[in-house]
């Protein structure tokens, strides 16, 4: 039976796997746009759904098992998430604000973990800041995408004048794909062959249970896809009683009942990503 590979070789092998696919669906936008606005939905209907759905599974595994056992966790979880988006709802300039901040942390803190189960030893604090910002602030025209962008140069380039070549196309490939995208569509392609490949990567890496790749991987859809499910057909049937959301979903600023779900969705994960992180780094 084939083993797991080291955690350095498998990291690495998926990094490279995201860098292809960011490139194949950039270049792809380009010429058969609708065709890459397929494989992208596909993705974030997939993986881009399913390396949060098992926030609840990971943590009463991990040792988080309060009173009530994995039904009473994956409550706590589903409260906060209702929770957060009536605050959104009551509060939507506020939740605006909230949501950009949190992605900005939560996509900056997991492309710099990912970087340091590379190996990689840099700045973790930089790599956060420069990092979390690729996907929300690069557009295709606007000053705040030209500074980042030029932030990102920068910080390749110091990356490769050190021989930390894979650090600089961490940070390369993904400025021009959104700098060459529009920004929905980049950020699309970003968060389902970028962000949640790597993060359903150190997963799989993490799993203590053992086993080989493919049965890691097996218990990994089985532990997501009843969530998964419960996600696609909420969306569904949100957008056939709503078609606004729909409509507002395709706005670069909406304050809305969209918004208010993906904070909904953004903070319950974002706190489970940091509660695995420490308790990954204690043991």
């Amino acid at each position: 039976m084939r083993k797991f590979p080291d955690r350095e070789s498998f990291t690495r092998r998926t990094r490279t796997a995201t860098w292809l696919a960011v490139v194949g669906l950039g270049l792809l936008a380009r010429v058969r746009p609708t065709l890459a606005r397929a494989i992208a939905f596909v993705l974030i209907a997939t993986l881009g759904i399913a390396h949060g759905a098992t926030d609840d599974t990971l943590l009463y595994r991990f040792g988080y098992r309060p009173r009530g056992g994995r039904f009473a966790l994956s409550s706590a979880y589903g409260a906060l998430s209702i929770a957060t988006f009536i605050a959104a709802r009551r509060s939507p300039a506020i939740a605006g604000r909230a949501l950009f901040a949190l992605s900005w942390l939560h996509f900056g803190n997991g492309d710099a973990a990912f970087a340091r189960a590379c190996g990689g030893r840099s700045s973790f604090l930089a790599e956060t800041i420069v990092r979390g910002a690729l996907p929300l602030c690069i557009a295709e025209t606007d000053r705040r995408s030209r500074l980042v962008a030029s932030v990102a140069a920068v910080a390749a380039i110091a990356h490769a004048a050190r021989g930390e070549l894979a650090d600089a196309l961490d940070l390369a490939l993904p400025t021009a794909l959104l700098l060459l995208t529009p920004k929905r569509f980049g950020f699309a392609i970003y968060f389902g062959a970028w962000h949640a490949v790597r993060h359903t990567a150190l997963l799989l890496e993490r799993d203590a249970r053992g086993g080989t790749l493919g049965k890691r991987v097996r218990r990994f859809a089985r532990e997501s896809i009843v969530n998964v499910a419960i996600a696609v057909a909420a969306g569904a049937i949100a957008v056939v009683l709503s078609p606004a959301i729909a409509s507002r979903a395709a706005k670069p600023k909406h304050d809305d009942v969209f918004g208010a779900l993906i904070l909904a969705i953004t903070v319950p994960h974002h706190i489970a990503v940091w509660l695995l992180e420490r308790r990954h780094r204690e043991a």
